[in-house]
């Protein structure tokens, strides 16, 4: 970061430059935009120098310079220059889905013709209201993208606080309820898959994977010898195209010990992968590319109604299966965590409740067992 005796300009990950000063009240204010060169971040800068003497002085033509930008500009910009947490791109299936929310939702929206300034928390309010709330899931991470949008927003300096204020509008709530499944479902709905995905199956539920996760599983990722599964990486599609690419967040990157059920199967159906250590396990009707994820998660749909579970199961049910297993036989938060590949202990906590639940309708059972006993007093 190279500092002038007004404001400092940073270069980003991306190359591009970023322009902030520190306001009379100590808090950091930075430019609309970056720069392609240190010299327009540095120009702007001295703009901005200019245009608060003039505000000083008493100038009108001063306040119009120092506005902030407008939210669907800003938002654009958030997403041009957005990271992960390692500091790398952001996945192109993360960038569509940011892409998709700024065009549907927010620059079709009046909201997004507003000054950051100019945003209220009831605009917000209003503006939420909007959004369908026959789609909750969806309805929840559209104001949860444009409330990290406003944080941004304050930590840059552009805006004092963030207008996001709706309690609970950010947690996603599933449109469907999970379906736990007993450990003879999960048999009887790789039976009924067959055997191209049934190893998909028990992975699934048996090491907690995400359906991305499981196909872009290699022949090196299975360590039959160890019973171990290494997830190094995950698979999206973008207009039909596979992407490969690690997990979002590097607690995703994980080795998970296999039970012995899963090792068998796993054996199995490696007879029938190709050989080579990148091969992968799960092959579409391209070779060397996975099923799209649209014709993996309808063969599932297909098995579970011939296994007669309800028309709202989906594969990601098979995880809280097994995590909720896991939690049953006393995993605590950490390990559930480390297991599932959770960033925080939230998910996890989730499970740990379930498990609780089910510790209350087992207490409230033997509740009724004991009421209907008499029992004999101690001498």
């Amino acid at each position: 970061m190279r500092r002038s005796s007004f404001g400092s300009v940073e270069t980003l990950p991306s190359g591009r430059y970023r322009a902030r000063y520190a306001t009379a009240v100590g808090r950091w204010r930075a430019a609309p935009t970056t720069f392609t060169t240190k010299a327009e971040a540095r120009a702007w800068l001295a703009r901005e120098q200019v245009a608060l003497e003039q505000t000083a002085a008493g100038s009108p033509k001063a306040t119009a310079t120092v506005r902030p930008p407008r939210l669907r500009d800003y938002t654009a910009e958030w997403i041009a220059e957005r990271r992960n947490g390692r500091g790398e791109p952001l996945r192109p299936s993360t960038r569509r889905t940011y892409e998709t929310y700024l065009r549907l939702y927010v620059a079709s929206a009046p909201l997004g013709g507003k000054r950051l300034d100019e945003v209220t928390t009831e605009d917000i309010r209003s503006w939420h209201r909007g959004l369908g709330p026959d789609r909750p899931t969806g309805r929840a991470r559209v104001y949860a993208f444009v409330r990290t949008v406003f944080g941004t927003a304050v930590a840059d300096g552009l805006i004092d606080a963030n207008p996001c204020k709706i309690r609970g509008a950010g947690q996603a709530r599933p449109a469907t309820p999970v379906e736990i499944l007993t450990v003879q479902q999960v048999a009887e709905l790789a039976d009924a898959v067959g055997e191209r995905y049934a190893a998909a199956i028990y992975l699934g539920a048996w090491c907690q994977m995400r359906v991305g996760e499981v196909l872009a599983l290699r022949r090196r990722d299975i360590d039959l010898q160890n019973a171990v599964v290494h997830v190094r990486r995950g698979v999206t599609w973008i207009d039909g195209v596979a992407s490969f690419g690690p997990p979002k967040t590097d607690a995703g990157i994980r080795d998970l010990a296999a039970p012995v059920a899963v090792v068998d199967v796993l054996a199995a159906h490696l007879t029938r992968v190709d050989a080579g250590p990148d091969s992968l396990l799960f092959v579409g009707r391209t070779p060397g590319s996975p099923p799209p994820v649209q014709t993996f998660s309808d063969a599932v749909k297909r098995a579970a109604r011939r296994c007669g579970l309800p028309a709202t199961f989906r594969f990601h049910h098979l995880r809280h299966a097994g995590l909720s297993l896991l939690a049953e036989a006393g995993a605590s938060v950490a390990e559930l965590q480390a297991r599932a590949g959770h960033s925080t202990p939230a998910m996890a906590l989730h499970y740990q409740h379930a498990r609780a639940i089910r510790d209350r309708d087992l207490a409230s059972r033997l509740d009724a067992v004991i009421a209907g006993t008499d029992v004999p007093s101690s001498s």
